[in-house]
């Protein structure tokens, strides 16, 4: 097995740059073709921060567009999603639409991880073969242990601190963590994600605090609701 990545990633100088560098090494020491790694904001609601190669960018694609296939279910049941055989099976009867314009493509194989945060979903870790080959145990239990090391590192990269003086590649994430933390308030509340939304502008308004901020405790599972807070009265914290 390779040398794992240490699980505390620090915000590096480039714009997700530890994300990419793991999700490249999966790659490379699982034998998967490629990978790509989204971040929800709800079942319906993502942004792709990377992928490795083009199938990989296409597959997030597809799925969002179609709104079924197995990393939206790795994020709704917070389960790995792992399909050795695209062409037939169990991920032939679940998404045929999905299956036939994956295979059109050229995957054969596609696995997911969730990507999860104080037991709450944030996201996901989607990868692909190109051949009808299952997991080997080993390569199964290193995806599980780079889904964790990539999600600490994700989570870490869209620090909004950090997005404001990494460039322009990040502008779309700026706000991030608003987007995660009403996704993981969605799926702990059992609310639709507009309103979880709602309900975190209004805790960060009634504690004079910017939700940035406040989403950001949750994100790092520094607090579990919205009825109180630490920092209560600080208006300036970041």
């Amino acid at each position: 097995m390779p040398n794992l990545p240490a699980r505390r990633v620090q915000a590096p100088p480039q714009p997700f740059d530890v994300t990419k560098r793991l999700s490249d090494e999966l790659v490379q020491c699982t034998g998967v073709d490629g990978a790509g790694v989204a971040v929800f904001a709800s079942a319906s609601t993502r942004d792709l921060v990377y992928a490795t190669d083009t199938v990989s960018e296409e597959l997030d694609e597809i799925q969002f567009t179609l709104g079924e296939g197995p990393c939206l279910d790795a994020f709704r049941f917070q389960h790995s999603e792992l399909h050795d055989d695209i062409a037939s099976g169990e991920a032939r009867n679940r998404w045929p639409i999905f299956s036939s314009q994956v295979l059109a493509l050229g995957a054969a194989s596609v696995y997911a991880y969730p990507l999860t945060i104080g037991g709450e979903p944030f996201g996901v870790l989607e990868m692909y073969g190109r051949s009808p080959v299952s997991l080997a145990s080993t390569d199964d239990a290193t995806c599980r242990l780079y889904a964790e090391s990539i999600g600490h590192a994700v989570l870490a990269e869209l620090d909004p601190a950090y997005a404001l003086i990494s460039g322009t590649d990040l502008k779309v994430f700026r706000r991030g963590n608003v987007h995660v933390a009403s996704g993981m308030l969605a799926a702990r509340l059992g609310v639709p994600v507009e309103e979880a939304l709602v309900r975190l502008r209004s805790a960060a308004f009634s504690q004079h605090r910017r939700i940035t901020a406040v989403a950001l405790e949750i994100v790092r599972g520094e607090r579990l609701d919205l009825d109180s807070s630490r920092h209560t009265g600080i208006r300036g914290d970041t």
